[in-house]
């Protein structure tokens, strides 16, 4: 029997729960929450994560937009994509699922993870994305994270998954606890619970194996080339990173902005890979004011949708 994991979902100003549903996406059952009216924006979570990675940003944004969110297949709610390149299979996806939720044009914000699939979408589907915004983005360097080859050493973590033994689940989540506090959150003593859910998600042995799996599929698509390919992209830039990521290294915020001199890009202190779940209160500010100045006149709105 599956286990069920208690996801804290996604809610309005006033606590009331998004409506969400399974919508099938190139074959794959995939997790939508979908609600508000307005300008859409789009929000795509990072590696392991789910749509519910958003929770401290989204009643902020329904004030004045619509806001879509997912679980990116093989995460959270959303079910298994085929076998093969992880980011790959993003590309072909994502155009697809725009269709399908009727996007036509939309802001993109990504995180880790997303924010690399969001950056790729951007590149390869100019005329989709209206603005692009970037949270600790993955996929900026010329190789992945040395975190992403340990977290998926097969050799590694599946030799210990392959003993069985009830201590196994135990010893996993207490593996991913200390790394996730060493590498997650610059003060992982105030975010408890934030890692406890992380830890809730994957602290089984096919949990892992599962995780494992799509980190070997997203480093089998790393091509080291993203920020040169984002060069040509002529559409508003967002970026946020925290000074003390442990997991995709905030330099690399300064070779975005050396890349994109007109992009926003905010590096915070004394935060780490999770500026929206860390400081909420401050990363909304400055989302806001990005979104505020870089919004299309009406006008504009309204010739693109015509011409759509």
């Amino acid at each position: 029997m599956p286990r069920h994991i208690r996801h804290p979902g996604l809610h309005d100003a006033k606590g009331n729960e998004l409506p969400h549903r399974l919508v099938e996406i190139a074959g794959v059952n995939t997790y939508v929450t979908d609600a508000g009216d307005g300008p859409p924006i789009l929000l795509i979570h990072g590696y392991g994560d789910t749509a519910d990675s958003w929770r401290r940003v989204v009643p902020g944004l329904l004030r004045d937009h619509r806001v879509v969110a997912l679980d990116m297949p093989p995460f959270g709610r959303s079910d298994e994509p085929p076998k093969g390149k992880l980011l790959d299979f993003y590309s072909e996806f994502f155009p697809t699922f725009l269709d399908e939720v009727e996007l036509d044009r939309t802001t993109v914000i990504g995180h880790s993870l997303g924010g690399a699939v969001a950056l790729r979408m951007a590149v390869e589907n100019a005329d989709r994305v209206e603005r692009l915004g970037l949270v600790a983005p993955a996929g900026l360097g010329n190789a992945p994270p040395w975190w992403w080859h340990a977290l998926t050493a097969r050799a590694l973590w599946q030799g210990a998954l392959a003993i069985p033994s009830p201590l196994t689940t135990p010893i996993v989540r207490q593996g991913l606890k200390g790394f996730l506090a060493l590498r997650l959150f610059a003060d992982p003593n105030r975010l408890g619970r934030e890692i406890k859910h992380l830890v809730d998600m994957h602290g089984t042995r096919q949990d892992l194996s599962k995780l494992l799996a799509a980190g070997h599929a997203c480093i089998d698509s790393y091509t080291g080339h993203l920020l040169e390919r984002s060069m040509d992209l002529e559409i508003p830039l967002w970026m946020l990173w925290g000074r003390q990521d442990g997991l995709v290294p905030s330099v690399h915020a300064r070779a975005f902005a050396r890349a994109h001199p007109d992009a926003k890009v905010h590096v915070i202190d004394d935060c780490g890979h999770y500026p929206h779940i860390e400081f909420p209160q401050r990363f909304n500010s400055l989302l806001r004011r990005w979104l505020d100045d870089t919004a299309p006149a009406p006008e504009t709105r309204k010739r693109v949708g015509a011409a759509a």
